[in-house]
């Protein structure tokens, strides 16, 4: 939310909007007094004549509508945070809060018939003068704000414009459109165009970053090739799904940058004109989509909207007090991930990734995302030479809202070190199902996601994973991978994928099955005695070792051991085992597999499960 003199939004996860709100100096009066002064202004003539400048009838026309709007503003409702309450002031007169709870009431329909008259006149100019960048410009922003982002792509393209200005409008409209990579594309060539210092300020990310980040950033300058490393990574991991074509956070960035220059000379809902204060809001936050008056105001008129008897700054008497609050896209996420996230996601766990994770220096809202709920699955990593295979299995089948969406399941790995991965896409995914992706082996950031496009969903999974850690020791193993017995043992983790648990919170009602790999056994035959045990987990990590030891007093852990040889003629040994847990009460638990290698040294891996019942 945004309020000049105030401009706001404040802080909570799914549920509405954000506001902005441009308090003028105020005078008391009465209503009587502010009504005689409307009707003094909205009777104004500035000029008898209609301007023979197409640009400046363009002027008049948009400046009466943002003033007709202004007086017709549907009510606020909510708590404006202004002054010392302000939790993000911008400038001197505004501030920034987050809350999703706080809505506007609808937009009255003169005011929908009025914009849609302001932009037949548009229009009109816009077609005799294609060449003119600020009707363009009007004209895209308008058909924006009523979700028409095709016909803003026509304008788009009929735009003949000087420079770079065209493919900035082709970018907004297709970014409007979902269409991110058309997007990256067109604003590739802006970039092209433009002159070094105009790069500069298009590329720049300090209005996004924390602390931490940006001086990291500024180390280097603008234009040169660290500079653009940084900003590429930036880009490639604040992406919210990594699985879909295009960089829609890019693009946002851009899309905002374009968005300022339709505010530069033009009037909006807010009554000061456009300022640095703005544009840092506009970009940081997003430009507004709804407007409501919280406070006195002069309206609603029953003058009729009409370009020629109002003058071209559109701004209110400074008798009169507007109090105009802007309300952004929700729900809005965190822009860019924290710095240690960015500095090494291949170690970074789920918390880091939170969208809501303060502090919060910028927030974007995806319209393919407007529910972003974790995903329930289970992972594995297993070992093939030099590469790894990484296993996901998931389930959404009960997610509410998205049960008879058409899907779209992706899994993208990464190591982290540069901004590039291997992704898998399943088009027309199962609601439970399973995907596999192949990357370099060694720790690896993972990011498993699954679309509910048609009802704007995502539900995701993103957190570092890295191999079970055993120092000086030949043999390795891989993940343990849950599974549901199913008549015979697994000798393949493909034979076992498509049994595997989608979740890690199991019912003790059933046996539960259990592969892995161990990695450089002696093809010629070694002994093995494979001991798997189930127990209580305990928050201190030395109190869970010695429970899954069963060192621990009073505990009833399930226990397996098995004398075994390594497989012939191969360095891979896969196996797996079958546990009863029916005796298992509700809890979370630690499954740990140690192997001793042929009496030389002992090899471990664990896996957390949660127990919920029979």
């Amino acid at each position: 939310m945004t309020t000049s003199n105030v401009q706001a939004h404040a802080a909570r996860l799914f549920t509405a909007p954000l506001l902005v709100s441009f308090c003028l100096a105020v005078l008391a009066a009465p209503a009587a007094a502010q009504t005689q002064d409307s009707a003094a202004i909205t009777s104004t003539v500035v000029d008898s004549v209609r301007p023979m400048d197409p640009r400046e009838y363009g002027q008049r026309a948009q400046a009466a509508f943002e003033r007709y709007r202004r007086m017709n503003l549907p009510s606020f409702r909510g708590r404006v945070q202004s002054g010392r309450n302000c939790p993000e002031p911008v400038g001197l007169n505004w501030c920034y809060w987050y809350d999703e709870e706080q809505s506007i009431g609808p937009e009255s329909p003169r005011v929908i018939a009025a914009r849609h008259r302001m932009l037949s006149i548009l229009d009109s100019l816009g077609r005799l003068n294609p060449a003119d960048n600020w009707i363009s410009g009007q004209r895209v922003r308008y058909l924006i704000e009523t979700n028409r982002p095709g016909d803003a792509l026509a304008v788009a393209k009929s735009c003949e414009a000087f420079g770079w200005w065209c493919d900035a409008l082709e970018g907004i409209a297709l970014h409007e459109a979902g269409r991110y990579a058309e997007s990256e594309a067109a604003y590739e060539r802006v970039l092209a165009a433009m002159s070094p210092r105009e790069q500069c300020t298009w590329r720049d990310l300090t209005p996004y970053l924390d602390e931490d980040t940006r001086k990291q950033y500024i180390r280097s300058s603008c234009g040169s090739k660290e500079r653009k490393t940084f900003e590429d990574r930036v880009w490639w991991f604040s992406r919210t799904r990594y699985g879909m074509k295009g960089n829609d956070s890019r693009t946002e960035h851009f899309a905002r940058l374009t968005y300022v220059e339709f505010l530069r000379n033009a009037a909006s809902p807010y009554t000061s004109g456009f300022d640095e204060a703005e544009r840092e809001m506009t970009v940081r936050f997003g430009w507004s989509r709804r407007f409501a008056s919280n406070g006195s105001v002069p309206g609603p008129t029953d003058d009729e909207y009409d370009p020629d008897r109002l003058d071209a700054t559109g701004r209110f008497d400074p008798s009169l007090r507007v109090n105009v609050i802007g309300m952004e896209a929700t729900p809005s996420h965190r822009f860019i991930p924290p710095a240690n996230v960015l500095t090494s996601p291949a170690s970074s766990d789920s918390t880091e990734w939170a969208v809501q994770l303060p502090p919060v220096v910028a927030r974007y809202h995806p319209t393919y995302a407007s529910k972003l709920l974790m995903l329930e699955h289970q992972q594995g990593l297993f070992r093939r030479g030099d590469t790894a295979l990484v296993v996901v299995a998931y389930d959404v089948s009960k997610v509410r809202g998205i049960t008879d969406a058409p899907l779209e399941a992706s899994l993208t790995v990464t190591p982290g070190s540069t901004p590039s991965g291997t992704t898998t896409v399943i088009k027309n995914a199962p609601g439970r199902g399973t995907i596999t992706v192949k990357a370099p082996w060694g720790p690896l950031l993972m990011s498993a996601e699954v679309a509910a496009d048609s009802a704007s969903t995502l539900v995701r999974a993103r957190y570092g994973i890295r191999p079970p850690y055993a120092l000086g020791a030949r043999v390795s193993l891989s993940d343990l991978l849950f599974y549901a017995p199913y008549g015979t043992f697994p000798s393949t983790v493909e034979e076992a994928l498509p049994h595997a648990h989608p979740t890690q919170r199991l019912k003790s009602s059933q046996k539960l099955g259990v592969f892995w790999e161990a990695y450089n056994t002696n093809p010629q035959g070694e002994r093995m005695k494979i001991t798997l045990v189930v127990a209580p987990e305990e928050a201190d990590e030395r109190g869970r070792v010695s429970r899954a030891l069963r060192l621990g007093r009073g505990v009833s852990p399930v226990t397996i051991s098995v004398e075994d040889m390594s497989a012939r003629g191969s360095r891979t040994s896969p196996r797996a085992v079958e546990v009863d847990i029916s005796t298992l009460k509700p809890g979370a638990y630690l499954v740990q597999l140690e192997i001793d290698v042929a009496g030389q040294y002992v090899v471990r891996a664990d896996r957390r499960i949660v127990i919920t019942g029979p």
